[in-house]
C-alpha cells in the first residue's frame, strides 16, 4: 500500500509526545484492556524491532491506597483482571509497598497498593519519533505543515483528503487527528462527541542516584522517573477551556461531570484569555510544541509537586526544571474510538484515547493497519466502535 502521513505540526508535538509516559494495563476500563495487553507484547520487543532506544523499562505500575475503600476498589479490579485476563496484578500490604519502593514515605497514610509488575514506561517523544522514522524508512510519504481541512466522501465511500488547495485521493483514510478528529469526521457524516481537556505535566531536574523503577499513582498525581533520572509528574484531570461550540456535546458529559466533578475544571474565561494571550517561554523539551501552544497551569504543577514531595520527602528539594501542557481528546465513556464508520467505506478512526493512549498506541496502529488492508482486527474492538454513540447513546461503564 502507498501511505501518506499528513501532519499539521511535527511528530510528537501534540499529546503523543507530551504525555506522562506510563505504559500500563493496570486500572484500565475492561473494554480496552485487550488492546493494551496486545500493546504490551509490542512494547517488550519494540527497541529491538526499531533499533532505537525509547526509554522502555518494565518496572511495573504501583497504585497507592490510602484507605480501606481504596483497597476494596483496587481488589475488585485486580480480581477481575486476574480471573478474566490473566494479568499479573497483585495486592500489596503497606509493608510490601515500602519494600518495593523504599523511598516512599512511611507516615503518609499508605495502607497498601495494587501492583502490576509487567507494566512499564517509556519516553513519549523518543517513541513517537522512532515510529515516525520507521514509517518513513518503510516508504511512507509525509506532508508537513498544513492540516487536513476536509475528508472527501461520495457514493458511500471515502475519496481522499483536502490539504490546503490540494486533494490527495485515497480509497482508505485513517482519521487519527487527536483533538481535531471530531471536526473532520463531522464533515464526513459522523457526529463524534469528543471534547478537549488541557492537562499539565512538569519535570524536575535530574535527581540523585536513587532509582524508582515503578510508575507510581498517588491520590492526585502520577509520577515517573525518566531515563535521565529526573521525575515527571502530572495531576489526573485538567482544564476544560470553553469554546464557541462547547454546547454541541454538553449533554454527553452530564453523567461524567456528576460522577467525577474534579476531572476537569471549567475555564469560563478561556475565549477571552485566547484573545489576550501573550507569548510564553517554550518549555525545555526534546520535541517542538504544536502551533496551539497550550499553556501549563502553575497551580496544577504545584498540586502535583506537593504530593510528590509528600510521598518522596528525600526528593522534595528537587527544583522544577520545566512544565508543559497538552490537549487530551476525551470521550464521554473515557475509552478510545477505534474502527470503521458505517455507511462510509474506507473511513477508519483512531482517536479519543482520553489521556491514556500512549500505552495502547502501538496495538491501535496494528489494528488500524489490519483493517486498512482488509484483514480482521487482531483483538476485539467491538466496544470501541466509532458508531457506539449513535447506536445506543452514552455507553455505560
Amino acid at each position: 500500500m502507498r501511505v501518506l502521513i499528513v501532519e499539521r505540526d511535527a511528530p510528537g508535538s501534540a499529546q503523543s509526545g507530551r504525555n506522562l509516559g506510563f505504559v500500563r494495563q493496570q486500572n484500565r476500563d475492561f473494554r480496552e484492556l485487550a488492546l493494551m495487553i496486545g500493546a504490551l507484547d509490542i512494547w517488550e520487543g519494540l527497541e529491538a524491532e526499531l533499533g532505537v532506544r525509547v526509554g522502555w523499562r518494565q518496572g511495573g505500575n504501583l497504585s497507592l491506597a490510602f484507605s480501606e475503600a481504596d483497597l476494596v476498589s483496587r481488589r475488585d479490579w485486580q480480581r477481575r483482571a486476574v480471573e478474566e485476563f490473566g494479568l499479573d496484578t497483585r495486592m500489596l500490604s503497606a509493608a510490601e509497598t515500602h519494600d518495593l519502593v523504599p523511598q516512599l514515605a512511611t507516615d503518609r497514610g499508605v495502607v497498601g497498593a495494587m501492583y502490576t509488575p509487567s507494566d512499564g514506561k517509556a519516553e513519549p517523544a523518543r517513541a513517537t519519533r522512532a515510529f515516525f522514522d520507521a514509517a518513513v524508512a518503510a516508504g511512507a510519504s509525509v506532508c508537513f505543515g498544513e492540516p487536513v481541512t476536509r475528508i472527501e466522501t461520495g457514493a458511500g465511500k471515502v475519496n481522499g483528503v483536502q490539504v490546503g488547495d490540494r486533494l490527495y485521493r485515497a480509497g482508505t483514510v485513517v482519521t487519527a487527528a487527536g483533538a481535531g478528529s471530531a471536526r473532520l469526521l463531522r464533515k464526513a457524516g459522523l457526529s463524534l462527541p469528543q471534547e478537549f481537556i488541557r492537562a499539565t505535566v512538569a519535570r524536575t531536574v535530574a535527581g540523585s542516584d536513587q532509582q524508582i523503577p515503578a510508575c507510581v499513582s498517588g491520590q492526585e498525581a502520577g509520577i515517573r522517573q525518566d531515563v535521565n533520572g529526573a521525575y515527571v509528574f502530572s495531576v489526573a484531570g485538567g482544564e476544560y477551556d470553553l469554546r464557541p461550540d462547547s454546547w454541541r456535546h454538553m449533554r454527553w458529559y452530564e453523567a461524567t461531570r456528576k460522577s467525577n466533578p474534579d476531572a476537569a475544571r471549567i475555564n469560563y474565561l478561556a475565549p477571552l484569555k485566547r484573545l489576550l494571550q501573550r507569548s510564553a517561554t517554550s518549555p525545555l523539551a526534546d520535541f517542538p510544541p504544536s502551533r496551539d501552544h497550550p499553556r501549563p497551569e502553575t497551580f496544577r504543577v504545584e498540586q502535583a509537586r506537593r504530593e510528590f514531595a509528600q510521598l518522596f520527602p528525600a526528593l522534595a528539594n528537587l527544583q522544577i526544571e520545566t512544565s508543559w501542557a497538552g490537549i487530551i481528546d476525551v470521550m464521554p465513556d473515557v475509552i478510545p474510538v477505534l474502527g470503521t464508520v458505517d455507511g462510509v467505506s474506507g473511513l477508519l478512526v483512531a482517536t479519543g484515547f482520553s489521556g491514556h493512549g500512549f500505552g495502547p498506541g502501538p496495538m491501535a496502529g496494528k489494528v488500524i493497519s489490519a483493517l486498512a488492508a482488509g484483514r480482521i482486527s487482531p483483538v476485539d474492538i467491538s466496544s470501541l466502535s466509532p458508531m457506539r454513540f449513535e447506536r445506543r447513546g452514552i455507553a455505560s461503564q
